[in-house]
């Protein structure tokens, strides 16, 4: 069975993984190795260095305890008391620096033997020195008992300094074999590594290759799918314009023709009177100038789509309602309107002015037009951001639509669905025509009685 990239990348992340931990734990060996035979070596050096510290402070407790008893001198006595103190302190470290190494521990209590010994007759010298005078002293030194002591310190401090010496060239070895050792795991862990990488990075760069592959064809049939889905809808849209028409001929032309026709065929008749034949005129006049207002409709229509690709510009929002408020002023102040708009989210998009200025003022046309005069007539109109698209939501509480009843004609041409006041049914129709022309969409609530929102959304 072939593997795919996935499965390959997958398998080689595992043996990425895998090898990973197992260097990684080599590396802690080896350095913990390696800073083992470093702890041993500060740890043997710790121990020639504290012998040597007892060393000398012996030979000061020596010297001291002599130059006094020659010259009664209290100078010499200076560095004893504070090498009485030291001298056993640097005793006890050594015995705990060597607790593993038992012939160690058996020299260093000797060592502190022949200390308290070195002590005590440095001190009865001191003492004799001072009560007796010098030639006590020195018949008591003379005996050479302090220099056998002394002797006994030097030779048990070279014994331990030379096995730790010899440990301390051991050490070494090992640290110098466990450096090397560290040292040539680190460059095999390095190259093995970028070599990991580059096999890596090359499966990767092949993955995602694949992915960017697969992408460009999603998107190629996310982009055809796109333009059949605007095919269907522009076809769909087409027919509705066509059904539209089809209405405006059969019904809104075919009527005032009819008209025409039937009384032009009268006036003919020889036996009309003139009476008769002024009114027939005149209805014949009635049918031409309906005929006229239906043909402007239509022109109004085809216009809007014809103007889609004229140049855009950047419309502020609250500047179209000031626009709108300063034109319709009369009615503003007439019934005391109130038009509040917010436009904090956003204030500003890229678009055709006309058609923008039409959709807002036929909008607010229709709320003064259908207000209900019992209360003061408020219309309110903000902006949203929601996600890629503005949102333009307009609210009144005039007397409402039916929407159960009359939903799916409200943005119908020549639909109206109160008698209150006048119109023919166009404006709506217009609204929704420029909104789609611009690329946006347009839907509306109502209650009866309670008011209407219309909201408009267009993609930025």
């Amino acid at each position: 069975m072939k593997l795919s990239i996935r499965q390959k990348l997958f398998l080689f992340s595992l043996v990425v993984l895998a090898g990973n931990g197992i260097t990684g734990y080599a590396v802690y060996e080896s350095n913990q190795k390696l800073h083992n035979s470093e702890e041993l070596v500060r740890h043997t050096e710790q121990v020639i260095y504290q012998s040597g510290n007892v060393l000398s402070t012996a030979k000061d407790i020596e010297t001291a305890s002599r130059g006094f008893a020659i010259t009664n001198d209290s100078t010499f006595l200076e560095p004893l008391f504070p090498a009485e103190k030291t001298v056993f302190a640097n005793i006890r470290q050594l015995k705990q620096l060597t607790v593993d190494n038992p012939t160690q521990q058996v020299r260093i209590d000797s060592l502190e033997f022949y200390m308290h010994k070195l002590l005590d007759f440095s001190f009865k010298t001191i003492e004799l020195r001072s009560k007796q005078g010098l030639v006590p002293a020195v018949a008591y030194t003379a005996g050479k008992q302090g220099k056998r002591y002394a002797d006994h310190i030097r030779k048990i401090t070279a014994a331990i300094q030379q096995t730790e010496n010899t440990l301390l060239n051991l050490r070494k070895q090992t640290n110098g074999r466990s450096q090397r050792a560290f040292k040539l795991v680190s460059r095999v862990i390095f190259i093995s590594m970028v070599a990991f990488t580059i096999i890596f990075l090359v499966l990767i760069d092949k993955y995602f290759l694949q992915i960017k592959e697969k992408a460009e064809r999603t998107t190629e049939l996310a982009i055809a799918n796109e333009e059949r889905t605007k095919m269907v809808s522009d076809l769909m849209l087409r027919n509705m314009d066509l059904e539209q028409f089809a209405y405006i001929i059969s019904h809104n032309l075919r009527a005032p023709v009819a008209n025409i026709i039937g009384a032009s065929s009268v006036l003919d008749d020889p036996e009309l009177g003139m009476d008769d034949k002024e009114a027939l005129i005149k209805g014949i006049n009635v049918s031409v100038m309906r005929l006229d207002e239906v043909v402007k409709d239509l022109n109004r229509i085809l216009q809007v789509k014809g103007d889609i690709n004229d140049t855009k510009e950047i419309v502020h929002f609250s500047t179209l309602v000031e626009e709108i408020k300063f034109s319709i002023q009369n009615l503003v102040d007439k019934y005391n309107i109130e038009i509040k708009y917010d436009f904090s989210e956003v204030n500003e998009f890229l678009t055709l002015r006309g058609y923008l200025y039409s959709i807002f003022y036929n909008i607010i046309s229709n709320s003064i037009k259908y207000r209900r005069n019992e209360i003061k007539c408020i219309i309110e109109v903000k902006s949203r951001l929601a996600k890629n698209k503005v949102e333009l939501v307009f609210t009144d509480n005039g007397i409402g639509i039916d929407l159960k009843k009359s939903g799916d004609l409200v943005f119908g041409l020549y639909r109206r669905f109160h008698n209150s006041a006048e119109g023919k049914g166009l404006g709506l129709f217009m609204v929704k025509t420029q909104v789609e022309a611009l690329g946006g969409r347009i839907s509306v609530q109502s209650i009866v009685n309670e008011g209407t929102a219309f909201k408009i959304e267009f993609k930025k």
